[in-house]
């Protein structure tokens, strides 16, 4: 651990380079849960953050901001707030606060995300006014997946704290208690697919379908939807947690690797493999399946369903990327567990 790794780094010469700070957690007993990324691009000379509360069902409360930054980064240490959103280092690698007050979108079936805006109908949201304050404790020391001038880590947590919302079904209140992952990256950081990895489509084809996928959703090595990155990350509770990412390789296959931290002691996950299922004619994900083993040699072993999806969409040259958040109950080792599965999706613009 460098405890300058939890303040700005110096910009390098990349016009992409980005600072990001994300937290998610999901509460075991209600699965009111949350994800929330603030990230720092002074090439393009803003700032902007994204959160979101997954609350129940379909159901999320979307919230989006920027502001305007310069190239020195380290002007924003002790100053991370982007619109409503706040984050608070309380305690390097130990303790920080996820803090949001300001207006939301009130969404009752966020698939609708998938959708160009101007094919959603008017009343799609509710204008809401969320706050909210979480403070998310640390439980072991931070994995480094890259450091020194680029770099990534990524730590386990608990979550505590409140959140409340106010839009026309009235005021809803709601105690959270539970686990999460948070990850910081400094470095270049393109959202693109890069050259021959991401999946296109032909003009035509909806927003929520991969070039080539088929009619019943079949997993990603075949002809389903074709994601460049899946991110995972899941907590069975205080003692055991996994996380790290794949991406797609030549042959159609999720490979990767991560980490497992059990007791507080975390070790190094090799051959990750992810395998995913759809739903007929979507990008929206159902089921994945991960398979992979511990440097030790111990092999692990992970079913999950994903119990609703928060699409995220950054616009690219000819397309988009589609970041789907996918809020997920997990099973390994006969326990279970709540995290997040998110698969990247290149999707390419329509001719018309």
């Amino acid at each position: 651990m460098d405890i300058r790794d939890e303040r700005m780094h110096p910009v390098g010469d990349a016009p992409a380079w980005s600072e990001s700070y994300y937290f998610n957690f999901v509460d075991p007993t209600n699965q009111i849960a949350m994800f929330t990324r603030m990230g720092f691009r002074p090439g393009d000379g803003w700032a902007d953050g994204l959160h979101a509360v997954y609350l129940g069902g379909d159901r999320v409360a979307f919230t989006y901001g920027r502001r305007d930054i310069g190239r020195d980064l380290s002007a924003y240490d002790g100053a991370l707030t982007v619109g409503g959103l706040t984050l608070t280092c309380l305690e390097p690698f130990g303790r920080w606060r996820v803090s949001y007050d300001g207006p939301a979108q009130d969404i009752a079936d966020a698939a609708i995300l998938l959708e160009r805006r101007k094919a959603r109908p008017a009343d799609w949201f509710t204008p809401s006014n969320l706050r909210m304050d979480i403070d998310f404790t640390a439980l072991a020391k931070p994995h480094y997946a890259a450091d020194g001038a680029r770099g990534h880590f990524e730590q386990t947590g608990r979550a505590e704290g409140t959140i409340a919302l106010t839009g026309s079904r009235g005021p809803e209140a709601f105690r959270v208690d539970g686990f999460g992952v948070r990850d910081k990256s400094w470095g270049p950081r393109d959202w693109g697919a890069g050259s021959g990895i991401g999946a296109s489509r032909p003009a035509g084809q909806s927003v929520g379908r991969s070039v080539g996928q088929s009619a019943d959703g079949s997993a990603n090595q075949g002809a389903g939807p074709k994601p460049f990155v899946n991110w995972f990350s899941m907590n069975f509770g205080a003692d055991l947690a996994l996380g790290g990412a794949c991406v797609r390789h030549a042959d159609g296959v999720m490979r990767g690797s991560g980490w497992l931290q059990r007791d507080g002691t975390t070790v190094d996950l090799v051959d990750v493999v992810i395998e995913t299922r759809y739903r007929p004619g979507s990008i929206w994900h159902t089921d994945v399946h991960l398979t992979g083993r511990t440097t030790e040699g111990a092999p692990v072993d992970v079913t999950g369903r994903i119990l609703t999806v928060c699409p995220t969409k950054i616009p690219m040259p000819g397309g988009a990327t589609f970041v789907n958040e996918g809020l997920a109950e997990f099973h390994t080792e006969g326990r279970v567990g709540y995290g997040i599965s998110e698969h990247w999706h290149a999707v390419a613009k329509d001719a018309d």
